[in-house]
């Protein structure tokens, strides 16, 4: 499986680690090293998320605080955001 971002995704985990870094810089860089290395155990478990509320979506839980939402198709992980839990989604 190959995983790709969305425009939107990134943009998202760029506002949630600039946000933590404003307190806590290591604790922005671990969060990015936990983030990064739990998804990349969907490259061989695609379906290790939970089914998405949003049909043909998974959601995967990254942190207490945080949920990747993402779809597979065919032989490719696409992440669409990286969301706090207390955000409105869809």
């Amino acid at each position: 499986m190959q995983i790709k971002w969305t425009q939107r995704a990134s943009r998202n985990l760029d506002l949630i680690l600039a946000y933590i870094a404003q307190d806590n810089l290591p604790a922005a860089k671990k969060f990015l090293l936990e983030t990064l290395k739990k998804i990349a155990r969907l490259e061989a478990f695609p379906l290790l998320g939970r089914a998405g509320l949003v049909p043909s979506t998974r959601e995967l839980v990254i942190h207490e605080n945080y949920i990747v939402f993402y779809t597979v198709e065919g032989k490719t992980v696409q992440i669409l955001r990286v969301l706090h839990v207390r955000r409105k989604y869809p």
